[in-house]
């Protein structure tokens, strides 16, 4: 039994990066002054009906994270091209 319960958590503390873990694709290799001011892709991403909470530069620093509520009060995570503020990836 103890055994069981040492490999379930072993199991649970495994997968939790997977899960904490956000985007790790590429939304862009352009240049950092080709993108976006976070102030022009949030009025993008607002314009597009959604209401934004936060936005920030990705720990990999190739995307925009956009923190959302949509039409219908769902929350999401968007990854945003930074150049375009197209939606590259939500979750």
């Amino acid at each position: 039994m103890k055994m069981k319960m040492a490999v379930s958590a072993f199991c649970l503390l495994a997968a939790s990066p997977v899960f904490a873990a956000g985007y790790s694709g590429t939304c862009t290799t352009a240049a950092k002054d080709k993108w976006m001011t976070e102030a022009a892709a949030k009025a993008k991403v607002t314009e597009a009906g959604y209401t934004v909470t936060s936005i920030k530069t990705t720990r990999a620093g190739n995307c925009y994270e956009a923190y959302v509520t949509d039409k219908a009060g769902k929350k999401m995570e968007l990854f945003l091209d930074p150049t375009t503020a197209k939606i590259v990836h939500s979750q």
